[in-house]
């Protein structure tokens, strides 16, 4: 079982850099940041590329 959730930690991992994101180790989550990515994730097993697009920013 854990060698399935490192492999798909891999391909999420593969996924982030392929769309310039950075993906750091924070306490027992994963920090992802890049270009309007600044999200905070408790496991990286399981990310699609919906999961990595910017969030909309708009003025209050």
């Amino acid at each position: 079982m854990k060698n399935r959730i490192e492999q798909l930690r891999d391909k999420a991992r593969r996924l982030c850099a392929e769309r310039g994101i950075t993906v750091r180790p924070y306490g027992h989550v994963w920090w992802l940041i890049g270009d309007g990515i600044n999200r905070v994730v408790g496991e990286l097993a399981g990310l699609c590329a919906s999961d990595l697009s910017a969030l909309p920013v708009r003025a209050r």
